[in-house]
């Protein structure tokens, strides 16, 4: 993928390769696989279905931009850390949500490969979002906004 450049055709060859070669990414960090890496969060998969940000207030989206600007600078390592039972949770609250939880109006986690392993984030104390992990990726698919799911 390169540069767009107007009026392409005074350009020569080697000038094209140069601005190909220059502004071309390499590898995506989001394309990085380990527990070290950042968490990335994707709304690709976002099931509006069942739930969408049009409900939400002003209040809960501010939280949400929160979660996401927060999420952004943390890694895998450290969302897992946060998985803990009652008193205990803190922070993301990673955890796992078996998929018999989800109803059928969350179908997407019907057509996901069986070795993806299903779990929700913690916005704040009532708002929760769910979804998996890909590589650096969180697919975020489901909202949950009065923590209903479980």
């Amino acid at each position: 993928m390169g540069k767009k450049i107007n009026n392409a055709g005074n350009v020569s060859k080697k000038e094209r390769k140069i601005i190909k070669n220059e502004t071309d990414a390499q590898k995506e960090e989001f394309e990085q696989e380990g527990n070290d890496k950042l968490v990335f969060v994707s709304i690709k998969e976002l099931q509006e279905n069942f739930e969408c940000f049009s409900k939400w207030t002003k209040t809960e989206m501010s939280k949400f931009w929160k979660f996401n600007k927060d999420i952004h600078r943390t890694t895998w390592s450290n969302i897992y850390k946060t998985a803990n039972k009652g008193e205990n949770k803190r922070g993301f609250a990673y955890t796992e949500i078996p998929i018999d939880k989800y109803n059928k109006k969350t179908s997407v986690f019907q057509t996901i490969s069986k070795d993806k392993t299903l779990f929700e984030l913690r916005v704040d104390d009532k708002i929760r979002v769910h979804g998996f992990r890909e590589k650096s990726v969180f697919y975020l698919c489901i909202l949950d906004k009065d923590h209903k799911i479980c």
